[in-house]
């Protein structure tokens, strides 16, 4: 492991221990509201955010019930602890859908945000409220995707996964042919 490996690790449990504080404590984040806002949007100014705050809480909760559960969520918190933040999906693992019409943009699809009922989308604008915030960086958003059942989850339009040569074989996964578990194969710089 490097040092920049150690750091983004570091940054990553400080950030769940402060979420367990947040969700064990229920009034933990509101005590702490600006690091609490600024982990998820991006902004000191807890206030613009309270109200969607109070509904992140909520979500927070529900979406433990869903990993305890294990319904199909268990790989969206497969982000390895040393792993590189991403602002966007790695392109030398997927790219973008030749029928999708809309360039790098999502255009009018929040179907990745719906399905999980994210409370940080804002319903009026469809847009992210927490885009590239530490939450978007460190975790699943700003990497998605990076493999295809995460696409298959969302049932995703925009992108798919780039064919990888593998010796004599391709692996459209990012991984290579018949390996379901792991880091994967290509990482950004």
């Amino acid at each position: 492991m490097t040092v920049q490996q150690g750091v983004w690790a570091v940054r990553r449990l400080a950030f769940d221990v402060y979420m367990a504080f947040c969700l064990l404590t229920v009034v933990g984040g509101w005590v702490t509201a600006p690091l609490f806002s600024w982990c998820f949007f991006g902004d000191w100014r807890f206030w613009r955010h309270a109200r969607t705050e109070l509904g992140m809480w909520l979500h927070g909760y529900g979406f433990i019930g869903r990993l305890i559960r294990w319904e199909n969520a268990g790989f969206m918190f497969s982000v390895p602890l040393v792993a590189q933040p991403f602002r966007a999906p790695n392109r030398a693992v997927v790219q973008l859908n030749p029928s999708w019409e809309h360039g790098s943009s999502c255009g009018s699809c929040s179907r990745c945000c719906d399905k999980i009922s994210c409370p940080v989308l804002d319903k009026a604008t469809g847009l992210c409220t927490g885009y590239d915030s530490f939450f978007w960086r460190y975790y699943n958003c700003g990497r998605f995707p990076s493999e295809q059942r995460e696409i298959n989850f969302y049932d995703c339009p925009k992108w798919v996964m780039r064919p990888q040569p593998i010796g004599d074989r391709v692996a459209v996964s990012g991984r290579p042919a018949g390996v379901d578990s792991g880091e994967d194969v290509l990482q950004m710089d």
